[in-house]
């Protein structure tokens, strides 16, 4: 039996009541500031496998959740390509403020569920629900699905070989690995490196074009539903 823990770290594009970075609303919503779709995915496998989501509240502009605490990146100053001048110059407290109070609970909240699931000896998948904007390598992202997982964890990888197989199986178009390196910069990295053999976590990437396609999320979400009931 593997226990499961769902999280979306840019579920949203909102920012903390009275702050401003400096960044204007039409690239606060844009991909540079959240993930379009993915956590509209993580709440319907929610809602089919009774399993409590861990959303980010606000935008990685703001907190980058999907970054460690020390990454350079994890308040950024440039997110996508978009200047976030709100970030340019914080001092150290304001750094750490920052950190302390939006994300440290976040991180913490997901490996308290993590570990306990793990209690006793018991193995972990964290599905982390993410999607890409395929305009920015068009040539390149063309599928409608990726699966980012570490092809040298023995049971990341077989739990990612499963899903891959179940999600052709629905007729989607899956990449593994792509469009980013499944053992880059994130929070299933780092949980991978500290927690060891028995916790997975793959990073779950969908492409705009499904995001904003009418029933795209639900049809991602229903093929990864079921892909859950065989853990």
């Amino acid at each position: 039996m593997t226990g499961l823990v769902l999280s979306c770290e840019h579920a949203s594009w909102t920012l903390p009541p009275g702050i401003d970075l400096g960044v204007p609303p039409d690239v606060l919503r844009s991909q540079a500031s959240w993930d379009h779709g993915a956590y509209e995915i993580a709440t319907r496998l929610s809602d089919a496998v009774g399993v409590e989501v861990h959303a980010g509240a606000f935008s990685r502009m703001f907190v980058d959740l999907n970054r460690a605490a020390d990454h350079a990146h994890v308040i950024p100053e440039v997110s996508y390509g978009a200047v976030v001048p709100g970030n340019a110059g914080l001092t150290a407290g304001d750094r750490a403020a920052r950190l302390e109070g939006f994300h440290a609970p976040y991180w913490t909240a997901v490996k308290r569920d993590v570990l306990a699931r793990m209690h006793g000896g018991g193995r972990v998948l964290h599905f982390s629900s993410h999607s890409f904007a395929p305009d920015l390598d068009p040539a390149q992202r063309t599928f409608e699905v990726g699966v980012l997982y570490d092809p040298g964890h023995a049971f990341e990888a077989e739990l990612a070989e499963r899903l891959l197989f179940q999600l052709r199986g629905a007729g989607l178009d899956v990449r593994a690995n792509q469009p980013y390196d499944g053992v880059g910069a994130a929070i299933c990295t780092t949980f991978r490196e500290e927690l060891g053999e028995r916790y997975a976590g793959i990073q779950f990437e969908t492409s705009h074009a499904v995001t904003h396609r009418p029933g795209g999320c639900r049809r991602v979400a229903d093929a990864i539903a079921g892909f859950f009931e065989t853990l």
